[in-house]
């Protein structure tokens, strides 16, 4: 990243492990690499990430934790991922996160990256908008009821 600053690196999948071992890769790595242990963590947490698959109640609070602010995308994995498996992802991150944090990661923090990309669409018919509505309210309420007991309350306190 220090070589090819004007670079920007997306990580898939949350980072993969990035941000679990962040701390011990830092660690392990400074001396070879002359830097701090804090300047390797800021130089990965200046990776993007998408949440491809993993915004589940343990993943997406750590991601959010790690990454500096607007280096989180949207992500589905899509055409690899099943439609069903990014329908629940996207679920995940939608009941995780409300409001603005949830519209940065679906499209602001990407068009920031990317400042080339058109405008967003026009609104979608009121028919459109209910039917994605229903459709989102069923993938949350199944994406909650998937959940092992217990995650609902952690994932509250990590988004507040």
């Amino acid at each position: 990243m220090r070589r090819y600053p004007d670079i920007r690196f997306v990580l898939s999948h949350a980072g993969g492990f990035v941000p679990y071992s962040s701390h011990r890769m830092a660690v392990a790595i400074a001396d070879d690499t002359g830097h701090t242990p804090l300047e390797v963590l800021r130089d990965f947490r200046g990776f993007y990430f998408d949440t491809a698959l993993s915004s589940s109640p343990a993943a997406l609070p750590t991601l959010l934790a790690f990454a500096k602010p607007g280096h989180v995308l949207y992500g589905s994995d899509w055409p690899f991922a099943p439609t069903a498996a990014a329908r629940y992802f996207t679920a995940g991150l939608e009941s995780t996160l409300r409001g603005g944090p949830a519209a940065a990661i679906d499209s602001a923090n990407v068009r920031a990256l990317i400042r080339r990309l058109p405008a967003p669409p026009a609104p979608a018919s009121l028919f459109e908008r209910v039917r994605s509505g229903i459709q989102a309210g069923a993938a949350r309420t199944v994406f909650k009821l998937m959940q092992p007991p217990g995650s609902a309350e952690r994932s509250r306190e990590a988004s507040d």
